[in-house]
């Protein structure tokens, strides 16, 4: 993968990061609706999916890694952020409970709390008819679909014949409609990746498709909100839940892998300085921890500070709170990844080689 194609991934993880907390931030609660609408974060959970497809695939077949090393990495991956994540949710909306009960109220289901948490630690959360959030982190519910996307990948990738039939037949049956739904978003990324080493495309001809996917995949964000299923299933409601619009995602995630197709032949300079360059990089390292941690801490600093939500002063000040404590909190789990791995192979009984995704 060339350093332009890297960057832009980077870029582009950066984007869906930030504008899921935007549109967060966008809820009456937090702001008088100074951003964008909620359905938008439901669409940048798309571009997650599919740039996660991709670059497994690009870890997968480009550095070879057997099964062993697929499991410690995914799991190492994501419990790394998952279970700090988890904890700390648990601990600030106790206090903020406890502080202010009006505002968590409306936030947070009052039964079944140590069942909620047992589950989403487990990714069982999305399963079936399941839709189980934990507390007020109700960003929790794609890192179920994310882990099981894994394992039906790893099914496919490391078994052969009957085998694969028969794991992937039978992880189907745990996850459930739900999850199967959005899986061909995320495998679409898979194909991207895989196309764009099978064929060649002219410099030329790549330029065009990536302009034109990109300028398909901004207006169908910003202005297009449509399910054709929309007077049966409706987002975030039973009984589809987050796969509700699985139409518009499938066309979404096309678009974007189509996009992500394109970039890779077009090697282009980037001239922008050295600072965005590394700030990009950066801020893509911690979006993990910024996509799981941001609303308990959202919803806590929300309801402990008094601020004008009409100002995009205040507000972009307890955004750019929110960022710098996560910055903080990413030492604490993210760059912690090497102890997961280290773990995971003690619990798996494989040797201990360390492996950079």
């Amino acid at each position: 993968m060339n350093k332009s194609t890297s960057l832009y991934l980077d870029f582009l993880r950066v984007v869906a990061a930030f504008g899921v907390l935007l549109t967060h931030v966008n809820l009456p609660v937090f702001s008088n609706n100074l951003f964008f609408g909620y359905e938008i974060g439901h669409k940048l959970v798309m571009v997650f999916f599919v740039l996660s497809g991709y670059l497994i695939a690009f870890t997968v077949y480009n550095k070879h890694k057997d099964s062993k090393k697929y499991l410690v990495d995914r799991f190492s991956r994501l419990y790394s952020v998952v279970l700090p994540a988890l904890v700390f949710t648990y601990l600030i909306d106790a206090i903020g409970k406890y502080y202010y009960p009006t505002v968590y109220f409306t936030e947070i289901a009052h039964n079944n709390q140590f069942f909620r948490f047992v589950v989403n630690a487990t990714y069982l959360q999305e399963i079936w008819n399941f839709s189980i959030k934990p507390s007020t982190n109700g960003p929790f519910w794609s890192i179920s679909y994310e882990f099981w996307f894994y394992m039906l990948f790893w099914a496919f990738s490391y078994f052969t014949g009957k085998r694969r039939y028969l794991a992937l037949g039978l992880l189907s049956l745990i996850v459930g409609f739900k999850i199967l739904l959005l899986f061909p978003a995320w495998i679409f990324g898979v194909i991207a990746y895989n196309y764009a080493n099978k064929v060649v495309l002219k410099k030329s001809t790549a330029i065009i498709i990536f302009l034109s996917s990109a300028i398909c995949v901004v207006l169908m964000t910003v202005l297009l909100d449509f399910s054709v299923l929309n007077n049966t299933f409706k987002l975030g409601h039973p009984p589809l839940f987050y796969s509700s619009e699985f139409i518009f995602d499938w066309i979404y995630g096309l678009l974007i892998a189509v996009n992500l197709f394109s970039v890779s032949f077009i090697s282009f300079k980037v001239t922008m300085p050295s600072v965005f360059k590394s700030a990009i990089k950066y801020l893509s390292s911690v979006t993990f921890t910024l996509y799981l941690f941001h609303y308990p801490l959202l919803v806590f600093i929300g309801a402990s500070l008094h601020y004008d939500k009409s100002s995009y002063l205040q507000v972009s000040l307890l955004l750019a709170g929110i960022v710098v404590i996560v910055c903080i909190l990413a030492a604490l789990t993210e760059k912690q990844r090497d102890y997961w791995k280290r773990l995971f192979n003690k619990i798996f009984g494989w040797q201990n080689k360390r492996v950079s995704v």
